[in-house]
């Protein structure tokens, strides 16, 4: 691809993470690749070759997206003894590979959905600050699953990565209370925990999450706050914080009769030593 087309391939990728959060762009990401190999027409020569040039423009995302990663490097390992097969055959292997990955993905999901609704107690007062479907989902589902009465403070950052949430907490009839990020301060009083969900958790003890993460969990440290991630296994990356391609971006404003150069960073980096609780798909794992 064209250097102006993986760019705006890449913010694609970066706009359906805003909307949708990680885990719901790894699963269409995986459910488009399926798609694209199931109506691809080429040459049986061929298939290898464009297979892995999508491959390798997925893993390139920037920032990394790294269940996806994982999972199309799964993929790849497990498609090559089948690229020399007959282009139907191979397409057959490609589509049920990739169909397991994603039962695979969906199902550690619901793992971790489940661990996290049992994370919430009657009178809790948990500040969300994340369109997570794990955070999202395990809100929801304390409400009407286990019959949990608790309040949410949703914190607005985005509005459209907030959107859903609101829509899915007034749906259950989940009391909750909208308010700026920036007003968080004067509500330390009554929370008592903060849901978070992650990007990608990286060997050097970082946590790359939506921006603004890095203030909230650092707040919510100093008042003693205790904080929750709900990530998933597979977003567990395998390089450092420098190897994740966080998206960054000089653009010029102008504002009544001054024109600056503003930089932006699409994500945050969050210290994992801030963190007092990990809560996996297999339940909650060691911080230290």
């Amino acid at each position: 691809m064209k250097p102006n087309e993986l760019e705006s391939l890449y913010q694609l990728f970066r706009d359906h993470e805003v909307v949708m959060g990680t885990s719901r762009t790894t699963i269409v990401a995986l459910q488009s690749i399926r798609d694209s190999i199931q109506r691809l027409r080429c040459l049986p020569h061929a298939f290898e070759n464009l297979v892995l040039e999508l491959d390798d423009v997925i893993k390139n995302t920037q920032p990394k997206i790294i269940p996806l990663v994982h999972l199309i490097e799964a993929f790849e390992a497990e498609m090559r003894p089948h690229f020399g097969k007959p282009l139907n055959e191979a397409k057959a292997c490609a589509l049920a590979i990739l169909d397991q990955k994603l039962a695979l993905y969906k199902s550690a999901i619901e793992r971790l959905v489940d661990h996290g609704k049992r994370l919430i107690e009657d009178s809790d007062v948990i500040i969300a600050h994340s369109p997570s479907l794990a955070v999202r989902n395990a809100l929801v589902s304390a409400h009407t699953e286990l019959q949990r009465r608790f309040r949410v403070i949703v914190l607005e950052q985005h509005f459209v990565r907030i959107k859903q949430l609101i829509r899915e907490l007034a749906a259950s009839g989940i009391e909750h209370l909208v308010i700026p990020e920036y007003n968080l301060s004067h509500f330390m009083d009554s929370a008592n925990k903060l849901f978070l969900g992650a990007i990608s958790v990286t060997p050097d003890r970082k946590v790359i999450a939506t921006v603004g993460s890095a203030n909230i969990v650092g707040l919510c440290h100093l008042n003693r706050i205790p904080v929750y991630l709900l990530v998933n296994s597979l977003k567990f990356a395998h390089k450092s914080v420098a190897g994740q391609k966080i998206y960054k971006a000089d653009q010029t404003q102008s504002k009544e009769d001054l024109t600056y150069l503003q930089t932006t960073f699409s994500h945050d980096m969050v210290d994992f030593d801030l963190i007092d609780h990990v809560i996996t798909e297999e339940g909650e794992i060691p911080v230290r």
